[in-house]
């Protein structure tokens, strides 16, 4: 498996939003595509590939304190959850905040996720809540970097 970074422009990161929307989106009756993404175009975005095959993405944004980052859209190819892939794809997130500077990793979790990000160092903050465009349960979690 290769972890590289993805250009906003690419096939590549139109594969990631294909990638997503499978994983993400299409098992809550849902499309990706009807969200907007063009604060993505100044993020991290990485990719875990097996060959050719993306198997694994995350994005990790700025926020306004430059202190903290985010990470958004973590998301495996639901046929290799439980790999290991995710946790390599997060620590490598977790190296460029840190290298740039943040001291805090925050996200926020689908609470069937809260575990593995629990194993990962993650604590949660704040109330259960639902999203517009993911209408699972959430939770705040972040992470000292």
């Amino acid at each position: 498996m290769e972890i590289k970074e993805i250009d906003y422009d690419s096939p590549e990161y139109q594969e990631s939003l294909a990638l997503r929307n499978r994983v993400m989106r299409i098992p809550l009756g849902l499309s990706i595509y009807e969200e907007d993404f063009s604060k993505e175009s100044t993020a991290y975005i990485l990719g875990a590939f097996e060959g050719q095959r993306m198997i694994g993405v995350g994005v990790l944004s700025k926020t306004a304190s430059g202190e903290i980052v985010s990470v958004d859209y973590l998301c495996v190819d639901t046929s290799i959850q439980s790999s290991g892939v995710g946790k390599q794809l997060l620590r490598a997130l977790e190296d460029y905040g840190r290298k740039r500077g943040a001291t805090q990793i925050s996200l926020e979790a689908r609470v069937s996720a809260q575990g593995f990000y629990e194993r990962c160092g993650y604590q949660d903050f704040g109330e259960v809540y639902n999203l517009n465009h993911a209408p699972v349960p959430h939770v705040l979690m972040k992470k000292s970097l």
